[in-house]
């Protein structure tokens, strides 16, 4: 049976504070100097100096800006089609209590904002899917990545949300 972690814990503290009494880490190279927390390890040597001369300017590399837009945009564009379903489905709500010979002129109104409505979240997506692809061509790992928008699953999506 696998040891409660609390317990492996306390082993580790125990292990540590023995070591310090035996005075293990005594002689370590560094010892009462602060750490130096600004390298990233991870960084080739040769990028170091441009990486710190960036930090220091405040400014991230172009990839790293544009992720950031790309996060904003979408969140932008889900809000923005999420309350044009919110206003369609209360319009599709209220054409019951129109008087009935207002009701064609709504239905048809509420239509042709449907259709206004589905070309700019197209227009607006497909510019956002875009600059997604020029993103994952920059984006130094595959795991930064972003998957490109579902556009018409996403129009679907809205269609049926607006009708209900």
């Amino acid at each position: 049976m696998p040891r409660p972690l609390s317990e492996i814990e306390n082993s580790i503290a125990k292990q540590i504070r023995e070591a310090i009494e035996r005075g293990d880490f005594d002689d370590l190279p560094g010892k009462g100097k602060t750490l130096n927390l600004t390298d990233d390890p991870h960084v080739p040597v040769e990028w170091q100096l441009a990486f710190k001369m960036l930090k220091d300017a405040n400014v991230a590399p172009k990839w790293i800006e544009q992720d950031k837009e790309i996060r904003q945009e979408k969140k932008k564009l889900e809000e923005w089609f999420a309350r044009q379903a919110a206003a369609q489905k209360k319009g599709r709500a209220g054409l019951s209590s129109l008087p009935i010979d207002k009701i064609p002129a709504e239905h048809l109104r509420l239509q042709e904002a449907r259709a206004e409505i589905v070309a700019a979240y197209r227009r607006r997506a497909t510019g956002l899917n875009k600059v997604i692809d020029s993103f994952n061509l920059q984006a130094p790992s595959s795991r930064l990545q972003h998957p490109r928008i579902a556009i018409e699953d996403e129009i679907q999506r809205f269609l049926r949300e607006g009708a209900e």
